[in-house]
């Protein structure tokens, strides 16, 4: 598996702080370690002190006369030597109320006339 490749997905944090040590990644089983570390590194410039994984089962779902299942993955918890910070301000533009609550009063009259 080449590099360019290996998908990879964040997965939400669970600690509300602006700076992370360690960040969740679901990825293809097949992704080995060092290759989950080059990948951060060379395209994100990332400074990886490790990386563990864990294989996961996809959850199977059963319906009426099928069984459907969702494919494995695998997690990768990746530790940064130094820490990542953001913003808890990913998405600063929000609509207040006020816009949202006339949007609805807009549309009920609409549906009246």
């Amino acid at each position: 598996m080449t590099i360019a490749n290996l998908p990879m997905v964040p997965l939400i944090p669970i600690t509300s702080s602006s700076d992370m040590k360690e960040i969740a990644f679901k990825t293809a089983p097949s992704a080995s370690k060092i290759e989950i570390k080059n990948l951060l590194q060379t395209f994100y410039g990332l400074d990886v002190q490790k990386v563990r994984t864990l294989n996961m089962k996809g959850k199977k779902k059963h319906s009426a006369a099928t069984l459907f299942s969702k494919p494995d993955y695998k997690k990768a918890y990746v530790t940064l030597k130094k820490p990542l910070s953001f913003s808890h301000h990913l998405y600063p533009f929000r609509p207040t109320t006020n816009n949202v609550d006339e949007n609805k009063n807009k549309k009920v009259l609409a549906t009246h006339r």
